[in-house]
């Protein structure tokens, strides 16, 4: 799911884009496949950044703060303000959990450097496969109206798809087909 969600979100950035990638195992997919295309990253991820770093065609701007340690993500207010600091074309944010309230993530500190992201952003993208409906987490990041589009793949409920799209989200459907899902 994650591989498809992933080649979906990389054909709907065009060379030259301005992206802030926030950490995850969603976006560390759609660094892979985005690897050698002219473009400017700005990520909070260790993961994510190392990836760009076999790429001369690609800028990278690492975000520095508190480095959390399961996941290789700086967060807290060093982020938050070195963030307030930027402007970037799309903000592809991972999520922990969706539901009707909105969308969730599992880090207080993370949750407060994805809405400086969004901030930061002109258009919000969140990427997250269908496990993640119905399901809420520590933190509420935002209500559902604040995403401008969500890439999830072909298993999400007919209902979501709906949802979303009467909060004025952008739908798009990766197909998942018979592509081998990594282990997270």
């Amino acid at each position: 799911r994650k591989v498809a969600i992933a080649e979906l979100t990389a054909s709907l950035i065009n060379d030259g884009d301005t992206l802030l990638l926030d950490g995850g195992s969603t976006t560390y997919e759609l660094a892979q496949r985005s690897v050698g295309r002219p473009m400017q990253i700005v990520t909070n991820s260790l993961p994510v950044a190392t990836v760009f770093t076999r790429s001369e065609e690609t800028d990278v701007v690492l975000i520095g703060g508190y480095v959390h340690a399961r996941s290789g993500v700086a967060i807290g207010p060093y982020s938050v303000s070195m963030i307030q600091q930027l402007n970037v074309q799309r903000a592809v944010i991972s999520v922990a959990g969706i539901t009707d309230r909105g969308v969730f993530n599992s880090n207080l500190l993370l949750v407060e450097t994805e809405k400086a992201m969004m901030q930061a952003a002109d258009e919000v993208t969140v990427v997250a496969d269908s496990t993640k409906f119905n399901k809420s987490s520590l933190a509420l990041l935002c209500e559902l109206s604040m995403i401008d589009s969500i890439i999830v793949d072909d298993q999400l409920e007919a209902e979501w798809v709906k949802t979303l799209q009467l909060a004025g989200v952008e739908v798009h459907i990766a197909a998942v087909g018979a592509q081998t899902e990594p282990t997270a």
